[in-house]
């Protein structure tokens, strides 16, 4: 019986050995983030009349997908191009080379044109977000440093800035609906082209329509530039970017204004 008892019980380890291996997630070559690089996330939001498909160079190496305007990469988030996720590129310090290229029309990897080029100085063991607005020789850039700390259970927490190149200051708005507008509550006030805000907590769970219009418009439906309802922008202990881009006075897309969203954490 001692006898049986052992096989038996070896019998049970190994096939329990053998269950387990069958759920290892086999995820390809990973490499760990270390403290002498940095986080850069880029949001592209350059709106030309053929939303060109583009891809984005660091330091003359093809780092993304073929994108379109308003999407931030990696990850992207809600009103946007690309996935929601909070995903960002791991990169190393010092001076940093971004690049907004044209694949050729047969994308064979190479450039057919360069729409944009710049430089940043990046800091090891900090998080970034690169912001792309605007077009041609009028393309702009703002480099945002974040913060990935959490708010604490039951909120969420934003920043805001405003993309919109002939929208020279804009105000931030959430209320119930789109076209109710009475119980619109100011979230951010005067915030001018290219800035973004201080950090704004909410309360999360809730189902808001957020609302652009320009710095000290009256509150009607007339003067909103954009608007966006999404439960998902209100989600538990999230960290957000809202941004507003695209050009008052254009209807049709993908010119035309927008506020979107992407998750920093």
């Amino acid at each position: 019986m001692k006898i049986f008892s052992n096989l038996f019980a070896s019998l049970f380890i190994a096939m329990a050995l053998a269950g387990c291996t069958k759920n290892v997630l086999d995820y390809g070559e990973t490499e760990k983030l270390t403290g002498d690089q940095a986080l850069l996330k880029v949001n592209y939001a350059s709106y030309y009349y053929n939303n060109r498909a583009i891809a984005i160079k660091i330091n003359d190496k093809r780092v993304s997908s073929v994108i379109t305007a308003r999407t931030p990469f990696p990850g992207g988030g809600y009103n946007t191009g690309g996935s929601s996720t909070a995903d960002f590129l791991a990169v190393s310090p010092g001076n940093l080379k971004l690049s907004i290229i044209l694949p050729k029309k047969k994308d064979d990897g190479t450039d057919s044109v360069v729409l944009y080029s710049t430089t940043f100085q990046i800091e090891a063991g900090k998080n970034y977000v690169a912001h792309i607005t605007d077009t041609a020789a009028n393309t702009k850039n703002v480099l945002t440093q974040e913060s990935f700390i959490r708010p604490d259970t039951a909120y969420c927490k934003y920043r805001f800035i405003n993309l919109m190149p002939n929208v020279p200051s804009v105000d931030l708005y959430y209320g119930t609906s789109a076209t109710d507008n009475a119980k619109d509550s100011l979230i951010a006030g005067n915030v001018n082209y290219l800035n973004i805000t201080n950090e704004i907590t909410l309360r999360s769970a809730q189902s808001k329509t957020w609302k652009i219009r320009p710095a000290g418009a009256a509150i009607t439906s007339a003067t909103v530039l954009a608007n966006y309802t999404s439960a998902s922008t209100f989600l538990n202990k999230r960290v957000y970017t809202i941004f507003a881009s695209g050009y008052s006075g254009i209807t049709t897309a993908p010119r035309r204004p927008y506020v979107s969203f992407f998750l920093i954490r």
